[in-house]
């Protein structure tokens, strides 16, 4: 008999991990686990679509098994589908079959799905419950344990479909799920495909910031590269930094409204300032360079640092400065030494105040 029971449990834990449990005539999360601080799924009345026709958020985070993933490497060209979802949460783990399916009918066509898991339980843990109910996803999924990018695309209740067309805009916002609503899903995803992109894309900004890199990266604020480096620019130049020379880098990306209204004002400090260099340092990646060039020759004559990391990561000189944000400055002397650094336009005035000081 205690055997029976033993087994009993066993079982009845391990179909918990896969499900989200209800109470008597409602949705209740179950015993079996701690769930505070995960996001609930919806478990009642019809799912709410909306069609937002805003700005996508840009956003990064570390993908699941290792990497970094981040949206920008898909807007302008993709049409993406991101899918927010908890290991809890029932309907999240039937939607994705769905989802699956869609993925790989259209990602020759230029689909890319984007799964973003929002519970805070290693790795190892959301593997298990994927591997437990027979899934195996094609496409990256996201750890969104400090929940932040659900927070700014104000995922309330779980699962949320979103699809973002090639220009950053996002076109379709649902919360919840039944069967047949891939078909919904679908039919954007279509649309969008055959939808050309405006020649200005652009991700919503933060407090006039774009999110290139994870949550974790702290600007420094002091410090010196070492010994001289030599970095080359996109017009076959070399960047000296540490070499004798005042350097200052403007880290900007293609995506970011901020960074491009922030150009004129590069211009003229470096034009005001004459010792020090000024360059603009792109944070994107390869696949962009005909399109950043193309926008380059028409808005700046700066040189420009090409700063693209592997596999859609931060770059050399934004993860040795500690850049996860654009825009961003850092002021360097001849020493390779940071003098100032700061994000967004609201820092100009102060970089400015140091400027005067070289």
């Amino acid at each position: 008999m205690r055997r029976f029971v033993a087994l009993f449990l066993c079982l009845f834990f391990a179909l918990n991990l896969v499900s989200c449990s209800k109470e008597k005539g409602a949705g209740a999360p179950a015993k079996a686990e701690d769930q505070s601080g995960t996001i609930k799924e919806r478990l009642s009345g019809d799912t709410v679509l909306v069609e937002v026709n805003a700005k996508a958020p840009a956003f990064a985070a570390p993908l699941l098994g290792g990497g970094e993933g981040r949206l920008s490497d898909f807007i302008g060209n993709h049409v993406v589908l991101l899918e927010f979802w908890s290991i809890f949460c029932k309907s999240c783990i039937e939607e994705m079959p769905k989802i699956l399916k869609l993925h790989d009918k259209y990602s020759s066509r230029g689909l890319t799905v984007l799964s973003v898991n929002t519970d805070f339980f290693p790795d190892a843990r959301i593997i298990q419950t994927l591997s437990k109910a027979g899934i195996d996803l094609k496409y990256p999924v996201l750890r969104d344990k400090d929940q932040q990018i659900s927070k700014d695309y104000n995922v309330e209740l779980l699962p949320v479909t979103l699809v973002i067309d090639k220009s950053g805009y996002i076109r379709l916002f649902q919360e919840g799920y039944k069967p047949g609503d891939e078909e919904r899903f679908e039919e954007a995803v279509q649309k969008l495909l055959e939808t050309k992109r405006d020649e200005n894309v652009t991700l919503a900004s933060k407090n006039g910031l774009t999110t290139f890199a994870p949550s974790g990266m702290v600007l420094r604020k002091e410090g010196a590269v070492g010994k001289a480096t030599g970095i080359a620019t996109l017009d076959g130049g070399e960047a000296i930094i540490g070499g004798g020379e005042n350097v200052l880098l403007f880290f900007w990306s293609f995506y970011c409204q901020p960074c491009r209204e922030e150009f004129p004002s590069m211009e003229e400090l470096a034009k005001q300032y004459p010792r020090v260099k000024v360059y603009a340092v792109n944070v994107d990646s390869p696949y962009l360079e005909k399109r950043i060039r193309g926008f380059l020759s028409a808005n700046t004559t700066l040189p420009c640092i090409p700063d693209w990391g592997k596999g859609g990561i931060a770059g050399p000189l934004a993860k040795a400065f500690g850049v996860s944000a654009t825009p961003t400055t850092v002021l360097l002397d001849g020493a390779g030494r940071i003098i100032h650094s700061g994000e967004g336009a609201k820092d100009m005035d102060d970089l400015k105040a140091h400027l005067e000081k070289i």
